[in-house]
């Protein structure tokens, strides 16, 4: 005898003061809930409905039995319902690892409204900058800038950003604006050293026109280089230098007029592409979905923010980007 099942028929036939009355609402023939009813009977060793012409009335054992089984079978569907409410409610702790300057700038900022959708889940954010490092391990989801092989980690990849190059107008104004990617060889430009500690000095500029694409590659030196964005734009938003960066990441300061950005007639090559990584066996956990698409609707929201010409395109990883050297702009000495 299934007991639970007895009870419940029991329970519904006592409200209902009838045993078809019961089956209807439980979904099953006359004769299952006579028989479970019966049976429960049976196993009690009492008689727990009087039954004849008016139906059934409970017997005093049976409105004892019922009053007790009540309260037990309403606790028992109110932590089969709360089961289910947390499965379709994220909760818990996700661990997210990504670059700084892209969970400052663009992920950060959106939290509040996040958090108000799904206040249950906990993040807890990590500085990770590849994948391959030790920090990376104990994340759950990773948010990336650059070219990584993904290897165990299942990659969604997002909108890449374009970028501009920008500094502040008094910055212009003293050093010159300028109007060709040439210019920018008599500036103070502030590069960024890539995770596996390259120096992105070579910046690339293409321009379409009547004769087709124009491509200039500009060998870029300055007095500050750093492998953290923050630090560069702490410089350039100081009128210290130029810097190469995605509008997306900048857009309080570019609306204010803090940050100009030159050569938009040119489209800035190689950008970054963006993307999701996170372990295979909790790609069906809710609290990594929920947060997943939250950042991949963002940053394809964001990659539309751009003052750049056309649209930032990825034709897989540059030839810069190969080899050991320490700088990208050796690339040009071997080619």
């Amino acid at each position: 005898m299934d007991k639970l099942k007895a009870i419940q028929y029991f329970l519904s036939a006592a409200q209902s003061g009838s045993l078809s009355a019961a089956a209807r609402q439980q979904g099953v023939t006359l004769q299952a809930v006579a028989k479970l009813v019966n049976a429960l009977e049976a196993e009690l060793g009492t008689t727990l409905f009087q039954r004849g012409s008016r139906g059934l009335q409970l017997t005093a054992d049976g409105a004892q039995y019922a009053e007790a089984c009540a309260p037990l079978l309403a606790q028992l569907q109110a932590a089969d319902d709360g089961l289910r409410q947390a499965r379709q409610r994220p909760q818990g702790t996700l661990v997210v690892g990504g670059t700084p300057f892209l969970l400052q700038h663009c992920i950060v900022p959106a939290l509040p409204e996040f958090h108000a959708s799904y206040p249950d889940l906990t993040l807890d954010f990590r500085t990770v900058l590849h994948l391959e490092e030790l920090a990376a391990k104990d994340c759950d989801l990773l948010l990336l800038h650059g070219w990584f092989e993904a290897g165990a980690w299942v990659r969604r990849e997002l909108p890449v950003m374009a970028q501009v190059t920008a500094a502040t107008p008094d910055y212009w104004k003293r050093q010159g604006f300028p109007r060709h990617p040439r210019d920018l060889a008599d500036h103070n430009c502030l590069s960024y050293r890539n995770p596996y500690g390259k120096l992105l000095d070579l910046w690339r500029y293409r321009q379409t026109g009547p004769q087709g694409d124009v491509v200039e590659e500009v060998v870029v030196r300055g007095w500050l280089n750093s492998n953290h964005r923050d630090n560069l734009l702490a410089l350039a938003l100081d009128h210290g230098g130029v810097m190469r960066i995605a509008p997306a990441t900048v857009q309080a300061d570019l609306a204010s007029g803090r940050l100009v950005p030159a050569l938009l007639d040119w489209e800035m090559m190689d950008p970054p592409p963006l993307a999701l990584y996170f372990r295979p066996e909790l790609r069906r956990t809710l609290r990594l979905r929920v947060f997943a698409d939250f950042a991949a609707a963002l940053c394809t929201e964001l990659s539309q923010i751009t003052d750049a010409k056309g649209q930032a395109s990825i034709d897989g990883r540059p030839a810069w980007h190969q080899g050991n050297n320490r700088r990208a702009s050796s690339w040009l000495s071997h080619r």
